[in-house]
């Protein structure tokens, strides 16, 4: 009969190897019981309440692994990115022998924040780094801590946070939620990746949008037009169309436009009234303010370009062409401090097509085709920051965000089918027949 493991050790009795097996054995299957019933307590909490079990459990455990992976991986992760330098010190052994060493000097991680979705790192650089090679080395810091994607800011000199996005939130298509509040500055159109909700600057801005067939245009169209509904309804807002193909896009909610131009004569017309609507506000604003606020009397207005290369480059007439790029050009220059400002939507990104880019000051790009196609729209060196040729074609709507001071982000817009569209029209547009079917 073996003796008890856990019984008072005999001073007179010899240690034995056996007893102190029969000791952890007991130990190991102690904890293995307490593991297991543990382990089965969580199975059946996440089985039975999967909403408290993320909330109270799964997510602090979470964010609690993110947070010691990275104080405990930085200086790691710092010398496998080419972040940390090294240097070559002599000191002396306990028996007085001169020593050579290897002391490395790492980039000091100054704290870590975490939310539901991201991990923040912030970061200051070493003796001899700036933050600009801190930012060159951000995308294998993301792959590194399998990320889905990361973006940098330099918070103050030499400092650098860094945006992990851990669980990206794009997976499932948003449904449209029908707007309430009156707003001119801005609309909501979905959610960002990291959860918060995507709200575009309008008031202006110009927004230029580009993605393949498929890509979910019409989704940021409507996201944008409908978004302005109460605004339409209140009067401080105005929208004016081009859709040259029929006009069968602009037509399911009609309502919400002052004018909708589908002929390329119409067009020209169209482009030349707004011009002309921007002359005299300049000359009424001139020597009074430098900044237009809407009103009844001097609303907003959007002018909304279903497919811009059919305005640019696709006219038959290449008079009316050149009258409607002129005019476009102008409009672009002119008409932000006007309140009157353009989104353009475009399919094909090609140079010839895409002469006035620069004139834009915020750009989407949706799902693209090609590397190329991303640098073209987005200019050298973006298609790394923005890899839009990546996107999947099952995640129509999610695209690539490059505001004013090209900050980048990734979103998904939420999805407007025709019945919320005709829904909204009707409640906030003009008292009209509105037409039929449209594609995405």
């Amino acid at each position: 009969m073996n003796p008890d493991p856990f019984a008072p050790v005999d001073p007179d009795t010899p240690f034995r190897f056996d007893h102190m097996l029969n000791f952890l054995t007991s130990l190991g299957l102690c904890v293995g019981v307490i593991v297991g019933v543990i382990g089965v307590a969580l199975i059946s909490w996440r089985m039975h309440s999967p909403e408290t079990y993320e909330e109270q459990f799964a997510t602090p455990a979470r964010l609690l692994r993110w947070r010691i992976w990275a104080h405990i991986s930085w200086q790691k992760l710092c010398k496998r990115c080419g972040l940390s330098a090294s240097e070559q010190v002599t000191h002396r052994d306990k028996e007085g022998r001169r020593v050579l060493s290897t002391r490395w000097i790492h980039p000091k991680l100054l704290g870590t924040e975490v939310s539901h979705t991201s991990l923040l790192l912030t970061a200051r650089t070493r003796m001899g780094q700036t933050v600009e090679d801190l930012e060159r080395a951000v995308p294998a810091i993301r792959d590194a801590a399998g990320a889905h994607s990361a973006r940098s800011v330099v918070v103050s000199p030499g400092t650098l946070r860094i945006e992990l996005v851990m669980r990206e939130q794009l997976s499932r298509m948003g449904h449209a939620a029908p707007p309430t509040a009156v707003a001119t500055t801005q609309a909501t159109l979905g959610r960002c990746e990291n959860g918060t909700a995507w709200t575009l600057p309008l008031s202006g801005r110009h927004t230029l949008t580009v993605g393949c067939s498929g890509a979910g245009k019409g989704s940021v169209f409507w996201g944008i037009a409908c978004g302005l509904g109460p605004a339409v309804a209140a009067g401080t807002a105005r929208l004016v169309g081009i859709d040259l193909k029929y006009g069968i896009e602009l037509s399911v909610g009609a309502r919400l436009f002052t004018k909708i131009a589908t002929a390329e004569a119409d067009a020209v017309e169209t482009l030349a009234a707004v011009e002309k609507l921007m002359d005299e506000r300049g000359n009424a604003m001139a020597g009074r303010t430098r900044e237009h606020s809407p009103t009844k009397a001097s609303p907003l207005v959007v002018l909304l370009i279903d497919e811009l290369a059919g305005v640019t480059a696709y006219m038959g007439d290449p008079a009316l062409r050149k009258d409607a790029a002129a005019s476009l050009s102008r409009i672009l220059t002119k008409g932000r401090a006007l309140g009157i400002v353009v989104a353009a939507f475009l399919q094909d990104p090609r140079k010839e097509v895409l002469p006035m880019r620069g004139l834009f000051t915020q750009t989407i790009a949706l799902r693209l085709r090609s590397r190329d196609e991303v640098t073209m729209v987005l200019g050298d060196g973006m298609a790394d920051a923005a890899p839009a040729h990546r996107i999947s074609p099952d995640r129509p709507g999610t695209g690539y965000v490059i505001a004013a001071d090209g900050q980048v982000t990734k979103v998904r817009s939420d999805f407007w089918s025709d019945e919320q569209i005709r829904s909204t029209a009707k409640q906030y547009g003009r008292n009209h027949a509105a037409g039929g079917e449209r594609d995405e």
